[in-house]
C-alpha cells in the first residue's frame, strides 16, 4: 500500500506515519492506529522553525481518521463486531458484503462501509456481533429475507449449517 505524502513547513514531502497508541476513553483503555506526520517544531512565541527537532502533527483528514479509529475501538470494546471479524465471517461462508447487508436488513452498502470505515453505531455493531457468534440467527435471517431468490437462500443456508450440525 502506498504511503500518503504530506507537504512540510519547508515545502518538502514527508510520509504519513502510523503508530499503535493506547488511550483511555470513557474509562476504558483502548488501542488503535493513530495517523500523523513529523515536521519541524515551531517556537510559539517567535514563529521561527526549529530544524533541530521534529514533532507529531496532524492534518484535518488524519484527525478525523484518528477520531474514527478511537470511536471504532470503543465500539468493539463495548461488544460490537470488528471489521475484520465481519470480513472473516463473510469469507468463511462465501457471502458478499452487499448480500450480508441485505440478509441482516441493512441497506446494500452498510457492511462494506463498516468494513472500510469502522462501526458507526454501537447497536448495529452489537447486532452484527451476535449474528457472527450464532450462525443459526444468520440462517434464520436468510430464510426470512425476501430480497434473495430461493436458490441463493439454499446455497448460503447450506454453507452456514454445515458447521452447526
Amino acid at each position: 500500500m502506498e504511503t500518503k505524502k504530506i507537504l512540510t513547513r519547508d515545502n518538502s514531502t514527508t510520509d504519513e506515519l502510523t503508530v499503535v497508541v493506547e488511550k483511555e476513553y470513557k474509562g476504558i483503555k483502548l488501542k488503535y492506529n493513530e495517523f500523523f506526520y513529523l515536521d519541524y517544531s515551531v517556537d510559539e512565541n517567535t514563529g521561527l522553525i526549529n530544524k533541530e527537532t521534529k514533532e507529531k502533527y496532524y492534518t484535518k483528514n488524519q484527525m478525523q481518521r484518528n477520531i474514527k479509529a478511537l470511536k471504532n475501538a470503543y465500539h468493539i470494546a463495548k461488544g460490537a463486531a470488528s471489521p475484520n471479524e465481519i470480513i472473516d465471517f463473510r469469507n468463511k461462508y462465501k457471502i458478499s458484503a452487499s448480500m450480508f447487508s441485505v440478509i441482516l436488513g441493512f441497506s446494500k452498502n452498510t457492511i462494506s462501509n463498516i468494513e472500510n470505515e469502522g462501526i458507526t453505531s454501537l447497536s448495529s455493531g452489537r447486532l452484527i456481533k451476535m449474528c457472527l457468534e450464532n450462525k443459526k440467527v444468520v440462517y434464520k435471517y436468510v430464510q426470512l429475507c425476501d430480497a434473495i431468490d430461493n436458490l441463493k437462500k439454499e446455497e448460503i443456508s447450506k454453507r452456514l449449517m454445515e458447521e452447526c450440525t
